[in-house]
């Protein structure tokens, strides 16, 4: 900071997170503001989506340390109240407002005092689709001798999101560290439980907290996010494990301090200097609550037993909803040795078998994500999408359900490996050496295909939900989804056919692997009426 700019930015009273209220007007509120009025608000919508999940989770640092809740009871309590009470939050503030200071002399807010001696770079390096350096980006036509200015409102929002959301690689070195492990969330994909409202989501997502007791393991007593550090952290880099549920809520993954000036008679930032932070040296499986792990399967589609559990992550054509099992459903064989869903959605299954929310319930999964370069250095999107969550899913301890919901995923993975054998073995036979010649993939085929099986299956789970609750038959539903792939499929392997110029001997060799493509797209169904028949309540049981 120089010394003609102001004393402070007041992240509890400055207006800085973007919100959505319940009349879809966009609009910047303060942190106070925020929870306050959270009833009112529909949600939070960052600039991008990593951003959405990174303000998500700061918040709910605040609200677990303000809130708590300790116990079912008071989750419940607060789910009743029509507005999440001010006293709990102005009792926990009160002392430690100069912490949420952005620019505070001795504590400014997720920064490290001790980079003072470093000389700033560009605030760009805030910004991933800023080119700077190395990050050549396609759209951005920023060059280093740009100066580039935040409001302390935007630099706030890609601090909070640096920390979570970093890419490795070389940073700027305190003394001689320059290397940088992803910041945690950089290595998963976010899941957030939606609400109607953002007090339903803030509320459904936060877990029982009494740190002192070890809730949500593994917290411990000394539990707490990085503003209530008595001290400030050091510049050079650290490795340990996380103290709890809202320190790694805000790991500082950077050492980072802003820089800032007036300028025709306004604060800005100007400049930012980071370094490599603390690492984690623990696995996320172990500490994580807003993911889903699964162990990679092997040749035959069964879990890998020695393979450690990874997070589950969005691919940017295929939907998401191909891991709903994972995410939505509890295994009480697997669960913890094959898959982990995320902690919160357990909670939620409690909540609802003690009557606390609503049985029939359809709450959304929001799955945040981002995709790096090959090097894991440079964002090259981000990622964000969504699928169904019904309580009476959730809930459920039955096997059948599972089964039936893995059956009806493999169909369309089967088919769509299906599609794609059709365009290889045309290219491979068109070119007349199987053996030798490489045949270059595409993904033309999967962009016609999995974006448009999302709608369906987010259907089909609700309606198979349904079915199971109410004790009936899933049997349509699923010939209903069955039929949806199979047309989206003929649909896609038409496209194909007719997607480019051909004629004579290359005209018939399409038609030739299309239907090669046909028959093996029946006998795929023939399976899966088969197999998802076992798992299926006929009428006269239901």
């Amino acid at each position: 900071m120089t010394s003609s700019q102001p004393a402070s930015y007041d992240l509890l009273t400055q207006a800085w997170l973007p919100v959505v209220d319940l009349n879809g007007r966009q609009e910047l509120v303060s942190l106070a503001r925020l929870v306050l009025s959270a009833h009112r608000i529909r949600r939070i919508v960052g600039e991008t989506s990593s951003m959405t999940a990174a303000l998500h989770r700061l918040v709910l640092a605040l609200l677990h340390r303000a809130y708590g809740p300790a116990s079912e009871e008071e989750w419940a309590q607060l789910w009743k109240l029509p507005s999440l009470p001010s006293t709990p939050l102005v009792g926990y503030l009160r002392g430690q407002e100069s912490r949420f200071d952005l620019f505070d002399a001795q504590h400014p807010f997720l920064q490290c005092t001790g980079l003072a001696r470093l000389v700033p770079a560009t605030a760009a390096k805030l910004v991933p689709y800023r080119s700077v350096g190395n990050n050549v980006t396609l759209f951005d036509k920023t060059i280093d001798s740009d100066q580039v200015l935040l409001t302390p409102a935007e630099a706030a929002r890609w601090l909070v999101t640096v920390q979570s959301f970093d890419p490795g690689g070389m940073k700027t070195p305190f003394e001689k560290d320059k290397s940088s492990q992803r910041a945690p969330c950089a290595l998963l994909g976010v899941v957030l439980v939606e609400g109607e409202t953002l007090k339903e989501t803030l509320l459904l997502n936060m877990l029982t907290y009494r740190p002192e007791h070890e809730q949500p393991a593994p917290s411990t007593a000394d539990d707490g996010p990085i503003w209530e550090q008595k001290t400030s952290p050091s510049p050079l880099p650290d490795k340990r494990a996380p103290r709890g549920w809202t320190d790694l809520l805000t790991w500082p993954a950077r050492r980072i301090l802003l820089s800032a000036q007036q300028t025709d008679g306004a604060l800005v930032v100007n400049g930012v200097t980071i370094t490599p932070g603390v690492r984690l040296n623990t696995e996320l499986v172990h500490v994580e609550m807003m993911a889903a792990f699964r162990k990679p399967s092997g040749p035959k589609g069964q879990p890998k037993r020695d393979a450690p559990m990874l997070p589950v992550r969005l691919h940017p054509v295929r939907g998401v909803w191909r891991h709903s099992v994972e995410l939505l459903m509890t295994n009480l064989w697997e669960e913890g040795r094959t898959r982990q869903r995320p902690r919160t959605l357990e909670q939620i299954s409690e909540l609802a078998e003690r009557g606390h929310l609503p049985a029939d319930a359809v709450y959304t999964l929001r799955v945040f994500d981002q995709k790096l370069d090959s090097k894991g250095t440079v964002v090259e999107t981000w990622l964000e999408e969504v699928v169904p969550a019904p309580v009476a899913v959730l809930r459920s301890r039955d096997k059948t359900l599972g089964g039936l919901l893995g059956c009806a995923i493999a169909y369309a993975d089967n088919v769509g490996a299906a599609l794609r054998h059709m365009q290889r073995n045309y290219r491979v036979e068109k070119q007349g050496n199987r053996e030798n010649k490489r045949v270059t993939p595409t993904w033309s085929l999967d962009v016609e295909y999995w974006p448009k099986l999302t709608r369906p299956f987010a259907t089909y789970l609700v309606d198979v939900a349904r079915a199971s609750e109410e004790g009936e038959s899933s049997q349509e539903p699923t010939n209903v989804w069955q039929k949806q792939v199979a047309a989206i499929a003929r649909h896609a392997a038409d496209r194909w056919a007719e997607g480019s110029p051909a004629e004579g001997r290359d005209l018939l060799l399409r038609g030739k692997h299309q239907g090669q493509f046909l028959g093996r797209l029946s006998e795929l169904t023939r399976t899966f009426h088969a197999e998802a028949a076992a798992y299926i309540i006929t009428k006269e049981a239901a």
